[in-house]
């Protein structure tokens, strides 16, 4: 059945590589329902470069930590894909200044350039919002995170196993959505929460 999970109404389109199209969002808070719908797409190979070991299913406290999210510690969007939950990327603050990327691609959706739209949109959210550094955890066989990650300043490096990186955050020249349109949408979401621009962060 096919499920649309969230208003489509709302959100900024951008295409794939193949010339198809995806619907961004934010994730609100509390949604498990894509959250869910996302971990359901993924292989259990892919669950565990994502989650960096294997995880048949996820935990209520995993759960909740996913979805607590306000927009300025922790941010998420979330992709569509004919209307069904198909990628999630997440900025999460570790400090005043330094963000933690992570981001996961349904397995039906992958080499279709899904996941690097989703990072672009939560690294242009994270600028926004006065992240200036950026760090991720990734499995060394997650190849395709590794070739992301580059592009946002990130070199990791091997250590007990994982590979590991901080850097200064830095926006490629080329974006790969409207990254206008993402930071509007941000603002306008910001001020229906009393807050006049995301963080207080300038966005020029």
């Amino acid at each position: 059945m096919h499920v649309n999970y969230l208003d489509t109404s709302h959100g900024v389109w951008s295409s794939l590589a193949d010339g198809g199209s995806a619907l961004l969002q934010p994730l609100e808070r509390g949604a498990e329902a894509p959250v869910l719908a996302v971990f359901d797409g993924l292989s259990p190979r892919s669950r565990e470069l994502r989650f960096l070991t294997g995880v048949p299913r996820l935990t209520k406290h995993m759960l909740a930590a996913l979805t607590d999210v306000d927009d300025c510690r922790h941010a998420a969007w979330i992709a569509l894909v004919d209307g069904r939950p198909s990628g999630i990327a997440r900025y999460v603050r570790v400090s005043a200044d330094t963000a933690e990327l992570a981001f996961e691609v349904v397995d039906a959706q992958h080499r279709r350039g899904l996941g690097l739209l989703l990072l672009d949109t939560v690294a242009t959210l994270a600028q926004a919002n006065g992240v200036r550094r950026v760090t991720a955890v990734v499995h060394p066989d997650n190849r395709a995170s590794v070739q992301l990650l580059r592009r946002y300043g990130l070199v990791l490096h091997l250590d007990h196993g994982l590979l590991e990186g901080t850097a200064v955050l830095r926006l490629p020249d080329q974006a790969r959505v409207d990254r206008a349109a993402v930071l509007d949408l941000a603002l306008r979401r910001a001020a229906s929460r009393g807050r006049m621009q995301p963080c207080g962060a300038s966005v020029a």
